[in-house]
């Protein structure tokens, strides 16, 4: 189960997955991200996504999430991914999809989801930065194939 939560507004969008993710859910619940997104116009989002309470998601899932990322993601800034399994599983998670996410991850334990919201909304790590996965300017910047013809 997905649900928006209630500390979501103008700057940043949160939400909270419950269970096992399924693709049918994912998508039901986009919408939701999508008007967020539309209601900033061309200022970007900071995503909250609080999966201290997730068990998994299955692989139409995960595949419906990194076409949603290839969708939006020049609106979305940052990501804060709070309380999920370990953080370097999580990162190995995410790095499968870098040429998608281009925007600054972090990882927060749950205790700290207070110091994730107050990144997602204002940029500003302060004293509990979280574990950064992915660079402001996304793993790809400044990539130079090293051959440009086959």
């Amino acid at each position: 189960m997905i649900e928006k939560l209630r500390e979501s507004g103008d700057k940043a969008f949160g939400f909270k997955v419950s269970g096992k993710l399924t693709a049918d859910e994912l998508k039901a619940f986009e919408p939701e991200i999508e008007r967020a997104i539309a209601d900033r116009g061309k200022r970007t989002i900071g995503i909250l996504a609080d999966l201290s309470a997730a068990k998994g998601a299955e692989w139409a899932a995960q595949w419906e999430e990194l076409r949603f990322l290839g969708r939006f993601a020049d609106h979305i800034e940052r990501v804060a991914v709070v309380g999920a399994h370990s953080w370097e599983d999580l990162k190995a998670e995410i790095l499968a999809g870098t040429v998608l996410v281009r925007s600054e991850t972090r990882y927060y334990p749950s205790a700290d989801i207070l110091h994730a919201w107050h990144w997602v909304k204002t940029g500003d790590a302060g004293e509990s930065p979280g574990v950064r996965i992915v660079p402001k300017e996304g793993l790809m910047k400044g990539y130079v194939p090293e051959y440009d013809e086959v």
